[in-house]
């Protein structure tokens, strides 16, 4: 799955500043485009995942996804206006995004069966986003952002081929499995009835969710301050960096600290993050900033990741991973992203500040969440 990483590590920097190079399109049309598929998630990606987890051979789903998404990204970059656009980015990212999800789920099952430790292949994936962001910043800058589409598309063919050739069996174990369509869905539902569960998972989409400025428009904010494509690239890199050396003290980490800890310091350093960013900084300081991603994003992640691990059952493991991703990464950053447009627009880098209030209410939810587990 790295080749999967490797291409979204240029295109999630860099496809905004694609769709307004190659497209002339506004900041609220990317923001719609960035986040239609994004919204739909908790519908698509829990009735894609709710799918999976009845296939046996967990390896087929994700061969299906990776081969699709290919050809739709194919498509989307050779189309014009904004509506094709709109459809087509729809249909392709909801694919993509579905991927996700099943891998890191077998990730923490590989690590909790002791082959690969969870923290090693999260660091292993990221590494090769860290070489998409200089890659991809290096060759746009050489060729201009238009080869996003051959990094892309490029990558996700190669994905393809090695979920064929190199994809392990991973049968779903018959004891564990849940009968039909419907009762999986039951199952997953009853998830939300958990203690504290809810309140925890939505103070995380809160706090992953705001990123959703960061990630639409950083990259048109530092080139109207005359930051260059391929410093941009390091700048995402270095952020990627840290969180690869956080990823690989984790089996510490998680000895020491729990994973609702994990979630807060994750929310409160994404409070100082952006209301930071809003102020449109340059300079050195932009490098300590981009090192808090190992806690906005990583750390709320993984405590996330072990939440969800620990409360669902294996036979629903795919539905919930994606269902805490179509809230976290879906919905929550749907709904932020397409505000981001309008913000970018109005405010310019002061939008970061709307992010600031998301996680102020984000550490709010998983305050009030811990008092009741």
């Amino acid at each position: 799955m790295s080749a999967v990483t490797c291409g979204y590590g240029a295109s999630l920097p860099f496809l905004p500043r694609w769709l307004e190079v190659e497209r002339g399109l506004s900041g609220v049309e990317i923001g719609a485009i960035l986040s239609s598929a994004q919204l739909a998630r908790i519908i698509v990606g829990t009735l894609i995942a709710t799918w999976a987890d009845g296939v046996r051979d967990r390896r087929v789903p994700m061969r299906i996804l990776i081969v699709a998404s290919a050809l739709g990204f194919a498509g989307f970059f050779m189309l014009h206006g904004f509506w094709t656009l709109f459809i087509a980015g729809f249909a392709a990212s909801a694919l993509s995004q579905a991927i996700m999800p099943l891998v890191e789920g077998a990730a923490l099952r590989a690590g909790q069966t002791g082959r690969v430790p969870y923290g090693v292949s999260r660091a292993a994936a990221s590494s090769t986003f860290i070489i998409g962001n200089i890659a991809g910043g290096a060759l746009i800058g050489v060729y201009g952002v238009s080869v996003l589409a051959v990094w892309l598309v490029g990558n996700l063919a190669v994905a393809a081929v090695l979920s064929v050739v190199a994809l392990k069996p991973e049968p779903v174990q018959e004891s564990a499995a849940i009968g039909g369509f419907r009762d999986r869905l039951r199952a997953g539902a009853a998830l939300l009835r958990a203690p504290g569960f809810a309140r925890l998972l939505l103070g995380v989409s809160f706090i992953q969710a705001a990123h959703a400025f960061y990630y639409s428009f950083s990259v048109i904010v530092w080139r109207g301050q005359e930051i260059s494509a391929p410093m941009t690239g390091f700048l995402w890199a270095f952020g990627v960096i840290i969180e690869v050396g956080f990823l690989a003290l984790l089996p510490q980490i998680e000895k020491r600290v729990s994973p609702e800890a994990l979630i807060l310091a994750g929310g409160v350093a994404s409070l100082a993050r952006w209301t930071a960013m809003a102020f449109a900084p340059t300079g050195f300081i932009l490098w300590p900033l981009q090192a808090l991603h190992a806690l906005t994003f990583a750390a709320t992640h993984v405590g996330a990741l072990r939440l969800v691990f620990r409360t669902a059952p294996d036979a629903i493991q795919g539905f919930a991973q994606t269902l805490y991703a179509a809230l976290a990464s879906g919905l929550f950053i749907g709904l932020a992203t397409l505000a981001s447009g309008a913000l970018y627009d109005s405010f310019g880098a002061l939008g970061y500040l709307a992010m600031s209030v998301m996680s102020a209410v984000g550490v709010g939810l998983v305050v009030m969440a811990r008092r009741n587990i």
